[in-house]
This record gives C-alpha cells, sequence and structure tokens, in this order.
C-alpha cells in the first residue's frame, strides 16, 4: 500500500479532554502513535454530530490545522482533507462498539490531518526536485475518469456536462495524484538485493523446539528476605516526618523555621502557606518514610542521620536542599525494624527488587543450576516434577530477534515467562548455542530464570522459505512507508497546529 493510500484506523484511550490535552503536550509523536494502528483493531461508534464544528465557528466550511513548508494544510470541504475525513469517519462508523464521541472524533480527524501532511510534503519534494507531470498522462487519466465512461468507453458528452472549472479542478487532482503515485513507486520499487533475500531466508533455518521450566522473582522466600531485614537494619528504621520546602535567602527560611517550630498546628499553618512542595495541601505531613526512602529526600548523609534521631515533636535545623531550605517535623521517633513485621517485610522486598535484584537473581540461579544437575542426572520432566515446577514448550522457531514478521515469533506462544525473550540477547544466545537435546546454563528473562532443554532442531520447510521471498519485498515497503511519514510528520518544515485548531472549533468551552 503506498504513502498515499495508506489508511489506518485509530485506537481507543483515556476519554476525559483533560487527559487528552495532557498527553498530547507531554510527548505528541507518542501520543499520535498510539492512534495509528491495523484497521482490523478498530473501535468504533457512530458520531457524526462530534465531526462538525461548534456552532458560529467555521462556518465558512475552511478549517486551517498548520501548514508543511509554508502550504497551508487546510480543511474545505470536497478537498483531500475532507476526503480522508470521511474515509476514517466511515471506518469508525462502520464497527459495532461504543467509543467517546470526542476522542472518537478526534483520532479521525488527526488521522486525516497526518494523511494530508504527508501527501503535501511529497508535492512538495516533487516540485523541488523539477518534476513536471507529462500534460498527455494527464489527458490519459482524465480519458479514464469513470464520471466520463459511457458503456465502457470516454464520452465527450458527459465529458461536456462537467463545467469547465470543475473540469480544471479534477485536471489539478489528477495532476497531483501522478506526481505523488510516482514519488511513491519510486520508493517502494527500490531492488533488493538477491543476497539480502538469501540473508533473510537463512536465518529461518535451523527451526528449534524447547521445555523449560521457570524459577519467578516472586518465589524469592521471606525466609531471604527476613535475613537481609536482619543484617542491613539501619536501612529499615521507620519514622514519622512532616516537610515544609522553601525558596528564597536561608535568613528568610530560618525565620519561617523558627515560627513553624513553636507546635504542630503552627507546622501545619506555615505548611500549607509557605511549603513549595505536594505535601504542603496535607500540612507537610509526609506519613512514615524508611530510612532508605529518605535518601532522595536529604542527600547528605550527616543530616539525614540527625533528622532520624529527632524526638516526636522536634524539628531539624535548615537543610540545603537544590537552589531551596527544607526542614522535617517528627511526628513519630524512629523505630528500628521487627524482623517479623509484616510492613518491614513488605518494604524490605521492594527495597530488594529496586536496588538489589541481582541478589534475588543470584538465588534463583543458584537453585535453577541445582535443579539443572538433577535434570542432567535423570531426566528434565521427572526432576520437574520433584520440584514442584511445570514444564512448558514452545516452538519450532527461528533465532528471531526482535520477534520480525518474517518468521514465527516467540511471542504468538502467549507465554507470560517469555515476555521480552524475544529481544533478550543473553536467552537468544543460550537458546541457540546449547547443543539439541541438551539443558542450557539458567538465563535471566524478565522476572523469571529460565532452564532450558533444547527438544528439537529441524530445517525450515521449504513453504516458510517461499513465503520469505514473497513477504519480503512487502515488510521492506512497510519499513520505508512508515518511515518516510515519521520523516514528515517530524519534519522542521511542518507547523503542527491540529490541537489547538481541534480544541477551538470542537471541543466544548
Amino acid at each position: 500500500m503506498t504513502t498515499k493510500e495508506k489508511k489506518q484506523p485509530v485506537k481507543k484511550e483515556a476519554s476525559s479532554q483533560s487527559e487528552l490535552a495532557k498527553r498530547f503536550h507531554s510527548n505528541p509523536v507518542l501520543f499520535i502513535g498510539t492512534f495509528v494502528i491495523l484497521l482490523f483493531t478498530v473501535v468504533a461508534f457512530v458520531f457524526v454530530p462530534a465531526l462538525a464544528p461548534k456552532a458560529g465557528k467555521g462556518s465558512s466550511g475552511k478549517l486551517t490545522f498548520g501548514s508543511y513548508d509554508g502550504k497551508p494544510i487546510d480543511f474545505v470541504p470536497g478537498n483531500y482533507f475532507a476526503t480522508q475525513r470521511d474515509y476514517y469517519n466511515q471506518q469508525i462508523r462502520s464497527s459495532g462498539q461504543d467509543q467517546n464521541i470526542q476522542l472518537a472524533a478526534f483520532q479521525v480527524w488527526r488521522a486525516a490531518f497526518e494523511s494530508t501532511v504527508v501527501r503535501t510534503a511529497i508535492l512538495s519534494e516533487m516540485k523541488d526536485a523539477g518534476y513536471l507531470v507529462p500534460e498527455e498522462l494527464v489527458d490519459r487519466k482524465m480519458a479514464e475518469y469513470p464520471a466520463f465512461q459511457e458503456e465502457g468507453r470516454f464520452s465527450a458528452v458527459k465529458y461536456r456536462a462537467m463545467s469547465e472549472a470543475d473540469r480544471m479542478t479534477l485536471r489539478d487532482t489528477m495532476r497531483d495524484e501522478i506526481a505523488v503515485s510516482r514519488y511513491s513507486e519510486d520508493l517502494m520499487d527500490l531492488r533488493i538485493s538477491s543476497k539480502e533475500k538469501d540473508f533473510m531466508k537463512a536465518i529461518a533455518s535451523p527451526e528449534r523446539s524447547f521445555e523449560y521450566v521457570a524459577f519467578p522473582i516472586s518465589s524469592y522466600p521471606d525466609s531471604e528476605v527476613s535475613a537481609y531485614l536482619g543484617s542491613h537494619p539501619e536501612l529499615f528504621k521507620s519514622i514519622g516526618l512532616s516537610m515544609i520546602s522553601l525558596a528564597g535567602k536561608e535568613a528568610d527560611a530560618e525565620k519561617i523555621r523558627g515560627e513553624a517550630s513553636k507546635d504542630e498546628a503552627a507546622f501545619r499553618e506555615y505548611a500549607k502557606k509557605h511549603s513549595k512542595d505536594s505535601y504542603a495541601d496535607k500540612g507537610g505531613v509526609l506519613g512514615t518514610k524508611y530510612a532508605y526512602e529518605l535518601k532522595t529526600l536529604i542527600t547528605d548523609e550527616a543530616a539525614r542521620a540527625k533528622v532520624l534521631d529527632l524526638g516526636a515533636g522536634a524539628v531539624s535545623g535548615l537543610i540545603k536542599s537544590g537552589d531551596g531550605w527544607v526542614f522535617f517535623r517528627c511526628d513519630e521517633s524512629a523505630k528500628a525494624p521487627s524482623a517479623t513485621d509484616a510492613a518491614a517485610l513488605a518494604k524490605t522486598r521492594e527495597y530488594l527488587l529496586s536496588f538489589e535484584r541481582g541478589k534475588i537473581e543470584d538465588w534463583l540461579i543458584a537453585k535453577a543450576e541445582t535443579f539443572t544437575v538433577s535434570a542432567k542426572t535423570g531426566s528434565f520432566s521427572s526432576a520437574a516434577a520433584m520440584s514442584g515446577l511445570d514444564v512448558k514448550k514452545f516452538g519450532p522457531v527461528a533465532l528471531n530477534y526482535g520477534d520480525t514478521e518474517l518468521y514465527r515469533s516467540i511471542a504468538s506462544f502467549k507465554l507470560p515467562e517469555l515476555s521480552g525473550a524475544s529481544s533478550n540477547e543473553s536467552f537468544l544466545s543460550t537458546a541457540f548455542s546449547t547443543p539439541p537435546a541438551s539443558i542450557a546454563k539458567p538465563v535471566v528473562v524478565g522476572n523469571n530464570v529460565l532452564v532450558l532443554r533444547v527438544d528439537e532442531e529441524r530445517a525450515a520447510d521449504d513453504s516458510s522459505l517461499a513465503v520469505i521471498d514473497f513477504y519480503y519485498p512487502y515488510v521492506i515497503g512497510q519499513y520505508a512507508d512508515k518511515q518516510l511519514r515519521n520523516h514528515f510528520l517530524g519534519s522542521k518544515k511542518l507547523k503542527d497546529d491540529f490541537y489547538n485548531t481541534f480544541v477551538t472549533y470542537f471541543l466544548p468551552n
């Protein structure tokens, strides 16, 4: 499918206007990209009322959504933008699921806008290249135009029945269509080396089938968590704190600290009135914090130790924080952690997962290696049964890094333990370097340590290789088309005023 013909519906996202605005402004490219998906995954709703501007606005029918290289991207009834809007609207209307009306309208208009940008950019590049459409080719296209046909032949009567102005407009449209088609054909019809195809076919073979067992991160035992807590109690000391953050001079901050130190009510009042952080509305209350959590709030180790030593009701001195100052009130004095306290254990596990994940993985790898020894002396299935592990299988698959659509993907087996495996170099290297009928060394994949056994290796069948011959040029064309669209939509020549125009003319005040 060429760039000018690429028409992809858009997918369902959050419905509120505020969320729509926030997502668009925070990352426009990502926001827009989330809408563009394959046709068969679209969700839809009949939303004709949402496709018209608000009353009293855009009454002329012309709306300007930006420009490309100085040429306006206009919506005018009957122009290319309008036909694209109608196309995407029809795609959504033809499906059967409900969708937020305003969001659906946004998706339709945005998709039409992007298609128009790409078309405008192509025409601009063709003009800059000095390309002129042969007039005889335009004549031929006009003669083949369906509205001028009668019994399979060009009808001069029907041709003359159209007004001269409409014929000139149609001729201009035909000229643009030919230029865009020529650009797209030249881009998409680039020759692919036979050696490149041979290389892609070589990747398809051999195919391997595997069986495996998984040791999940979540299986790390409480006894190990408790042991870590017992050996690092200083990290998990808990304290109840409130905080006031201030900007400005140290003397001014010290004055506020002095007033806020009188009692709890004063601290709460000054926090709400003067504090510059997200806790101000709560009177500065941070709640219970663990010692390791304070490292991001108080980077100075000595200052952090003083805060942890505060008694209930005491207020710390000023602590430098970025360009300002911060001080703390102790609402509940620090407590040493208990190895049997559920909250402390939960915090310790959270800490391990965030900062000492390697320690958990090493423990699981050791357990997996013990299993491997047992499996090699007996059998894979019997060792799994003795360890209470489920044996799962997948394959045959080729060495398909990134789940390229040319080959069967690991993701197609829908096994949660294999999430991310196709882009995990250590996993793929282990899986395809281990000899057939052998057990591989343990490998970390996502939230699991896996032990694989190569169950079978075989050459790819001829039909799979033939598909690559047929499908590879199409895949290359799709990637080229996507890169082209991203190039134009990310170009500095594009002035994208879509969001502001859409809000102005379509959304309620």
